[in-house]
């Protein structure tokens, strides 16, 4: 026999095989006499042939044989891990007994060896994220060296159904993965899952992220802008439009600005509230009066009994200049979003108003 030369597993009837499993897989095959008898002889040529294991198997399937089919696939996995139809069937054989786990491990592997086939995979795997033991189960694939994190998390994050499933696994890490590409990714859990009114969920999240302060969360303080080390709402933001917005104009002093016949939020950020009795303080710095223009805090409870209330400051443009001035937040509130609002009326220049010393009294 001077093919054991090669090595046991070596098989001199690759190229035959490999003609036949492409037809094999495909719907309507009437050839499995001719596949059983092809792989039979060539594991009696290279008996470590997980290929030729995996054509009997399929031909045991199509006769109902699935024991039968799941055995020699057990045994092929084990031969080798890098067979993509072997490792799908047996994700899907574990999937059907209710062994998610297992299912998803087989998963793992196929999206390791075989890259070019991911998309469907992951968006199975996005989708298990509202089991618990899927979750669980995909715990331990979320470290930087996973080949396919960052494509799991843009299928994930970008599902129109609700990211809190996927907010739930990075809460239950001991620390996100630090991958510079998944910034994107966090960023937009982050968002969304404010957007869904997840708001101790997100914050569950945050403190899991990597280069974050999670001093942010409990600040209401200018830093966020002037030095962003983290992710809107947590972080102040200042808006992307030329007609409404903010800008960082000194030391702990910002501008909140809009257009003329322009109404709307220049700048937001959400909070969470260690303490009851915390308010709103900052000082006032410029801004003008005159023309309908008004400039306010509208503080929205978006945690705890209060939640849903709102309150709202007076029209700042209508204060003197210098003055410190403060906002209680609702009674029972856990967390807020913290926005300024500013109409520019009809004046003929943009409205403006200065502010300086932002922070959190008791």
């Amino acid at each position: 026999m001077p093919d054991t030369a090669m090595g046991a597993g070596f098989d001199p009837m690759r190229s035959r095989l490999l003609e036949l499993e492409k037809l094999q897989i495909a719907p309507g095959f009437q050839g499995h006499e001719k596949a059983i008898g092809l792989a039979k002889a060539s594991l009696r040529q290279s008996p470590l042939n997980p290929r030729a294991l995996r054509m009997l198997a399929f031909a045991d399937a199509q006769t109902e044989k699935i024991d039968l089919a799941e055995a020699k696939l057990m045994m092929a996995d084990r031969l080798s891990r890098r067979d993509g139809a072997t490792q799908l069937w047996l994700a899907d054989r574990r999937g059907r007994q209710g062994r998610i786990g297992d299912s998803l491990r087989h998963i793992d592997v196929l999206l390791r060896t075989n890259p070019e086939a991911t998309a469907p995979l992951l968006e199975r795997l996005a989708s298990a994220l509202t089991l618990p033991e899927a979750r669980l189960a995909i715990r331990p694939m979320m470290v930087a060296d996973t080949p396919w994190i960052e494509r799991f998390f843009s299928i994930a994050v970008e599902r129109p159904q609700s990211v809190a499933p996927l907010g739930e696994l990075v809460a239950s890490l001991q620390v996100a993965p630090t991958v510079d590409r998944l910034e994107g990714s966090y960023a937009s859990l982050v968002y969304r899952l404010s957007g869904e009114q997840q708001y101790d969920l997100m914050r569950r999240v945050y403190v899991k992220l990597p280069a974050v302060r999670i001093d942010d969360l409990y600040d209401v303080s200018l830093r966020s802008a002037a030095d962003p080390k983290g992710y809107r709402p947590v972080i102040w933001d200042f808006g992307s439009r030329s007609d409404r917005g903010a800008a960082i104009v000194g030391a702990g002093e910002a501008e909140f600005f809009a257009m003329t016949d322009v109404r709307g939020v220049a700048a937001s950020k959400a909070v969470f509230l260690e303490s009851e009795g915390q308010a709103l303080r900052f000082r006032k710095k410029d801004g003008t009066a005159g023309e309908g223009a008004a400039a306010f805090w509208r503080v929205t409870c978006v945690l705890g009994r209060a939640a849903k209330s709102s309150v709202q400051s007076r029209n700042l443009l209508e204060v003197p200049n210098g003055t410190i001035l403060s906002l209680p937040f609702p009674a029972g509130c856990s967390a807020a979003q913290v926005e300024m609002v500013v109409d520019g009326a009809m004046r003929r220049d943009p409205t403006r108003v200065v502010l300086s010393d932002l922070g959190l009294v008791r």
